[in-house]
């Protein structure tokens, strides 16, 4: 009974000062799509302030794909769309990142973005415009802001018990948030909502949105093919039913039949196209890793993951007890000054041992770093720093103290 009693004041106070956030920090906003009141902790400058921050971090963690005239192509289809969104005051970005599995994300503030592999699933110009549309309909909804403030509201709950302040101060910096957007789930309502606006977005625009529904049909035949892929495929945050694909049927009107489709238009444009993995990353023959461009080969054991990235290429053993990473950075500094500063930025590392070592025939300055997890386990770490060129890489092992050779 006690127990009901601290339950029931509990969410008493977490109501009272929800209430009083939107009276005294106006966090009750008007929806731009529907006027509905909604409970978001971000005005429309701290949400695009977020979005920039984000457009870097994604930018940096999975590269953009590097081709002006399909960016260019791109960018007009996308900015045909704009004038008749909800809120076409948005400087909105569209970006093709450098990734081979299919999908398309928005994060607030107007920043749009679609992989390689999502172009290469499309067949038409107006599937682009559909699927651009429903991604501007999260962002015209605040889908994603509006979901940051429901975990926020769970953050705040439970800061009403203990470290509101602690709390508060971290939502206020917006800090730890950029990437994590990309792994928010939309709802079904959300989805349906995007689904509904990016049908009239495309429809205003002069598309057909009978080509959603193709799109639709594509997905369920390829599946999700995330793989192991830091990025999330398409279905893991576009959850797909029967009931979306029928209900966006019910939106479409016999007249969009005559609206354009774009197919040879569309196709055109992706002749030089990259189809899965991008060589410039790195392949992978056997157990052997390649990058050409650096001259690198590396051996690693069977059944490890390997995840490329631009700057990065990491590799784990299946128990994930192991892993092995290359890192490479444009930088001036010496060896051992470029090692100092690595360490110095290790919280609870330290160096138990260090110097010059010969790597294969190659002049490297080695460190071996001690790290205390947050679950108080033991991790060694050992980094070999190497100079080719106007580039510093890093060869780092790290294991379990007790699984390290």
């Amino acid at each position: 009974m006690a127990g009901e009693n601290f339950t029931r004041k509990f969410r008493i106070v977490v109501i009272l000062f929800l209430g009083f956030l939107c009276l005294q920090f106006s966090s009750c906003a008007v929806n731009p799509v529907t006027g509905k009141k909604e409970i978001i902790f971000f005005s429309e400058e701290s949400e695009i302030k977020l979005g920039q921050q984000t457009d870097q971090e994604i930018r940096a963690q999975f590269g953009v794909y590097e081709d002006s005239r399909l960016t260019n192509y791109l960018q007009r289809v996308g900015q045909a769309l704009v004038p008749h969104t909800h809120r076409p005051h948005l400087n909105y970005q569209f970006t093709i990142l450098n990734v081979p599995l299919i999908n398309a994300f928005a994060v607030p503030g107007g920043y749009i973005y679609v992989t390689r592999g999502l172009l290469a699933a499309l067949n038409s110009e107006a599937e682009l415009a559909l699927v651009l549309g429903h991604e501007l309909g999260h962002i015209n909804a605040r889908h994603s802001v509006k979901k940051l403030s429901q975990v926020m509201i769970v953050q705040i709950g439970l800061a009403v018990a203990g470290a509101l302040s602690e709390t508060m101060a971290k939502i206020s910096g917006l800090a730890g948030i950029g990437l994590q957007l990309l792994f928010l789930k939309y709802s079904r309502d959300d989805e349906r909502q995007a689904d509904e606006l990016g049908i009239l977005y495309a429809r205003q625009s002069g598309y057909n949105p009978e080509k959603m529904i193709s799109f639709f049909t594509t997905l369920e035949k390829l599946g999700d093919l995330s793989g192991g892929h830091q990025l999330p495929g398409f279905l893991s945050t576009h959850p797909l039913t029967s009931e979306r694909i029928q209900r966006a049927k019910s939106l479409l009107h016999p007249e969009d039949s005559k609206l354009k489709i774009g197919y040879s238009s569309y196709l055109q444009q992706l002749d030089k196209l990259i189809f899965g993995e991008d060589p410039r990353y790195g392949f992978v023959e056997g157990n052997t890793f390649y990058h050409p461009h650096f001259r690198l080969q590396i051996s690693f054991p069977a059944q490890w993951k390997i995840v490329k990235q631009p700057k990065q290429v990491s590799f784990t053993a299946p128990d994930q007890q192991a892993g092995f990473i290359i890192q490479g950075e444009e930088s001036t500094a010496n060896l051992e000054a470029y090692a100092q500063q690595k360490a110095a930025q290790l919280e609870q590392g330290i160096v138990i041992s260090q110097g010059t070592e010969n790597l294969n025939g190659v002049i490297s300055f080695q460190q071996t770093i001690k790290l205390t997890t947050s679950e108080n386990s033991t991790i060694i770490l050992r980094q070999n720093f190497v100079r080719q060129d106007r580039f510093i890489f890093t060869l780092s092992a790290v294991a379990e103290e007790d699984k390290y050779p």
